[in-house]
């Protein structure tokens, strides 16, 4: 008799997996000269394209992004960077229309798809410069948050206006705030934990967080933290997504880490589908707690193929490919590992009732490969136990250093702190 109800993310893409043409190479978190990179939105979008990917949103600092043929709005508080590197661009139209049908030619034309790159508009960064980095990246929203400077430690002006707007958001690099390269152990403080857990359970329009994030430094911790939210806020009903971004500021950071969104075709609507509804992988060349402190990811990364889901036998089964090993995760431990001896396609079934002593609510699988490292969304595990692995979430999210850097760095705003608070 089964003893898990098993909810799957990919139940309605299981049927594409297995065909690369519905695998998505995306990133919605990039920048240019227009906000506080060192290359222009040319240069890095002809990056994006010579690097095959298929879908690129620049969620520039406080500016509200356009297509790519249309100027984006001019931000006074960048006007260093015409001192700092001379020049700003946007494509032409005829470059646009090369590079969205596929036929553009680079300089170093190294695409292989045939199929061009897509442009999201309407995306932005939050808190456009906090000293802490307490950014907030919204999609298809028309906030009012563009051009705003922002307070420190404040993620939720932000998101509630996304919310208000229509739109949709993820918290960013949340260990950066928590300043995970000094200290391994911070999210071990449960205040740290419900600082964040408290702003997802707040607005649904949150669908998650940055897991993965350039070369995983100042975040090393981002997936240590999302455990810790699957495992306190699942029984509460509360999806949380992990997201991977670059995060690029420059050409050569391009490729370090993206999402493999499985679609059946691509839209605007379908994206916007899939990243409300889990369908896709966060991937990274870089992760120092899994992969180790000097790893990097080169070639073809790993990808999932397949996914099978017995709920009469308690049974997950995936496939992936150009790996080495599969983990398969419970509330932040390793509870089994499928190795091979050299990168290639590995099948892994994990049976729930072998572990259930080591699982609360969710299982989800990494693979490691030469090329990186890929993550699944959790499968949530429902054995009728749920509600009472509530456990209570501390109110009290900010520590008083924390209230106090707040106020510090923030002394200057609070005009802008009130004219925002009333658009709530």
């Amino acid at each position: 008799m089964a003893k898990y109800k098993i909810t799957n993310p990919y139940e309605n893409v299981t049927d594409l997996l297995g065909n690369m043409e519905n695998h998505y190479k995306t990133n919605l978190h990039t920048h240019s000269t227009y906000s506080d990179a060192n290359d222009t939105m040319t240069d890095m979008i002809m990056g994006f394209y010579d690097n095959d990917f298929d879908i690129v949103a620049f969620a520039e600092h406080g500016i509200l992004g356009k297509y790519w043929n249309e100027k984006p709005t001019h931000i006074p508080f960048f006007n260093f960077q015409y001192l700092w590197h001379g020049k700003r661009s946007y494509l032409t139209e005829e470059q646009y229309k090369g590079i969205k049908t596929g036929t553009y030619k680079t300089e170093k034309n190294t695409r292989t798809k045939t199929r061009g790159l897509e442009d999201v508009p309407n995306a932005i960064e939050c808190n456009m410069f906090t000293i802490m980095k307490n950014h907030v990246n919204g999609y298809f929203t028309d906030n009012a948050y563009e051009g705003v400077q922002g307070l420190e430690y404040d993620y939720e002006i932000p998101m509630a206006l996304i919310e208000k707007s229509g739109g949709i958001s993820h918290i960013n690099h949340p260990t950066d705030l928590l300043q995970s390269w000094k200290r391994l152990d911070c999210c071990d403080d449960p205040k740290n934990v419900a600082f964040f857990a408290n702003l997802i359970m707040k607005y649904p329009s949150c669908m998650g967080m940055e897991v993965l994030n350039m070369y995983d430094k100042p975040n090393r911790c981002d997936r240590i933290l999302w455990d810790k939210l699957l495992t306190l806020l699942t029984p509460y009903g509360r999806k949380i997504f992990g997201f991977s971004n670059s995060d690029a500021h420059q050409v050569d950071q391009i490729d370090t880490a993206f999402m493999d969104f499985i679609l059946p075709e691509y839209s605007l609507d379908t994206l916007r589908n899939a990243m409300e509804t889990g369908t896709f992988f966060s991937i990274a060349r870089y992760a120092k707690n899994e992969l180790g402190e000097d790893f990097k990811g080169e070639g073809v990364c790993p990808r999932v193929t397949k996914i099978q889901v017995d709920n009469e036998n308690d049974t997950i089964t995936l496939t992936g490919i150009n790996c080495k090993e599969i983990d398969w995760i419970a509330d932040g431990e390793t509870i089994k590992t499928e190795t091979v001896d050299i990168d290639g396609e590995i099948t892994t079934t994990i049976n729930l009732a072998d572990y259930s002593d080591k699982i609360s609510c969710y299982v989800r699988a990494q693979l490691k490969g030469k090329g990186g490292i890929c993550l699944t969304q959790a499968f949530i595990l429902d054995d009728g136990n749920m509600e009472n692995l509530k456990k209570p979430i501390l109110k009290e999210v900010m520590t008083k250093e924390q209230q106090k850097k707040r106020k510090f760095y923030s002394k200057k705003l609070g005009v802008i702190y009130g004219k925002i608070t009333k658009k709530i």
